[in-house]
């Protein structure tokens, strides 16, 4: 189960990392914008810290996300548990393309 944990955080700092990417933030400035440490926003991205609700909210607002878009269903990552390392990033890798194919389809 804390592998679990773990490997969801991860996901939610991916995720974080590429709305920020994509609304062209500097780690600094979402940190200001949030009301953290830049060091507080590597470790959200790297999955070392898990934001709290309030948190993740503010990071959304910020990235002009809905909070929902950083947080990936427990169901992704159940069937990746007992793979290689390897074979699961590839299904993460996937599931996040997927993912953004979806968003796209919705935006157009």
């Amino acid at each position: 189960m804390e592998d679990d944990q773990r490997a969801y955080d991860r996901e939610v700092g991916r995720r974080v990392k590429a709305a920020r990417l994509q609304a062209n933030l500097t780690q600094e400035l979402l940190a200001r914008e949030i009301g953290v440490t830049r060091a507080s926003v590597t470790n959200i991205e790297k999955g070392v810290q898990a934001p709290p609700p309030y948190r993740l909210v503010r990071i959304a607002t910020a990235l002009s996300v809905e909070p929902a878009e950083l947080l990936p269903p427990l169901r992704v990552l159940a069937p990746t548990h007992d793979l290689p390392q390897e074979l699961a990033d590839m299904v993460a890798s996937v599931e996040r393309a997927a993912e953004e194919l979806r968003s796209r389809d919705g935006e157009g």
